[in-house]
């Protein structure tokens, strides 16, 4: 936690884009975790997911995967992934940029948090998707 702590006053003091960079992925992460804990409802038994984009394997044939689709029900106890997912995308990415930022320098440091930040739009995305909002 102290080299986490000295790392992050070192990109403090020396590196502003990585921590702007930084501030962005948190803010995404915290808001793809509120926005995901307000769109399901947690008093909801079932809800209605999207599987056209990702399939289902069914009864031991690989064909289904791609011959799948529609609706399907689901507990929303199984979309509990996603705010997990913010929080991990907004808190642990970034302290894992703090460890590549000490060992391997900026440029590192900013390709991990750019390639974060495009992990948390593709959920996004995802997300949208699966509520069938696009």
């Amino acid at each position: 936690m102290k080299n986490i702590g000295a790392g992050l006053r070192r990109i403090f003091k020396e590196d502003k884009i990585v921590l702007v960079l930084m501030l962005v992925l948190f803010a995404f992460g915290v808001i793809l975790a509120i926005h995901t804990f307000v769109r399901f409802k947690a008093g909801g038994t079932t809800m209605y997911i999207g599987y056209s984009d990702i399939g289902s394997f069914s009864n031991g044939e690989w064909g289904s995967l791609w011959s799948s689709g529609g609706y399907k029900t689901g507990g929303w106890s199984e979309m509990a992934v996603f705010p997990i997912l913010g929080f991990c995308l907004g808190v642990l990415h970034n302290l894992f940029a703090i460890q590549v930022y000490k060992r391997r320098g900026r440029g590192y440091a900013i390709a991990v948090v750019i390639f974060s930040l495009l992990i948390a739009i593709g959920a996004f995305v995802l997300l949208m998707r699966l509520l069938g909002e696009i």
